[in-house]
C-alpha cells in the first residue's frame, strides 16, 4: 500500500511539473545573426504560469552555437554589451524593447493571436522583425559597420528589409 501511495505522489509531482513548465514557456520574438559565425542570438519572449509575457522578466537572450551541435549558451555580461537589450512594462500588456545593437530603433513586444511579436519600423513601414544581420570588423573590439533588418510588414505581411549603415 505504501509504494502505490509513494508511486501515486510521484506521478502528481510529476504531473504537475510537466504542466507547470508547459505553461511558463518561452516563445520566440527574433534572432541576431553575424558575418563571424553561424552561431545566432536568440530573443524570446518569457511567459508566466498565466500564459502572459512574464512582466517582472519579459525577454530571455541566449546564443544558440550551431558550431557544437546547436547548444545554448547564456550570455555573458561582456556580449551584452552588444547584445544586452532593456525592457520595461508598458502597462497596457506590451514591454518596449531597445537593442545596444540598434538602440536607434525601439521596438514593441505585443501578443497577436496569443503569439508574441517584435513590432518595429522597417524602412517606415510598421513590421514584426524576425530576424537582425550584423555586420562587423574583425577587430578585438569589433566595430559594426551595418545592420540589416528583416519583417514582415503588420497590415500585408509582406517581407520588408533595411540596411542601416553605422547603427549607433
Amino acid at each position: 500500500m505504501q509504494k502505490i501511495i509513494i508511486t501515486l505522489c510521484f506521478g502528481l509531482i510529476y504531473s504537475f511539473l510537466h504542466n507547470t513548465k508547459a505553461l511558463a514557456e518561452s516563445k520566440n520574438l527574433f534572432k541576431i545573426e553575424r558575418n563571424k559565425n553561424i552561431n545566432v542570438v536568440v530573443y524570446d519572449a518569457r511567459f508566466d504560469l498565466n500564459g502572459d509575457i512574464n512582466k517582472k522578466n519579459p525577454v530571455d537572450a541566449y546564443w544558440i552555437l550551431y558550431v557544437k551541435q546547436g547548444q545554448r549558451k547564456e550570455i555573458t555580461v561582456f556580449e551584452k554589451k552588444a547584445y544586452g537589450y532593456t525592457a520595461t512594462d508598458n502597462g497596457d500588456d506590451s514591454y518596449s524593447l531597445v537593442l545596444k545593437a540598434a538602440k536607434n530603433k525601439p521596438m514593441k513586444i505585443v501578443l497577436v493571436n496569443g503569439e508574441p511579436r517584435a513590432e518595429i519600423f522597417i524602412n517606415n513601414e510598421k513590421a514584426y522583425l524576425s530576424s537582425v544581420y550584423i555586420s562587423a570588423s574583425n577587430a578585438l573590439i569589433p566595430k559594426v559597420s551595418y545592420i540589416v533588418l528583416t519583417g514582415t510588414k503588420i497590415n500585408t505581411g509582406e517581407k520588408v528589409t533595411e540596411k542601416i549603415i553605422e547603427p549607433n
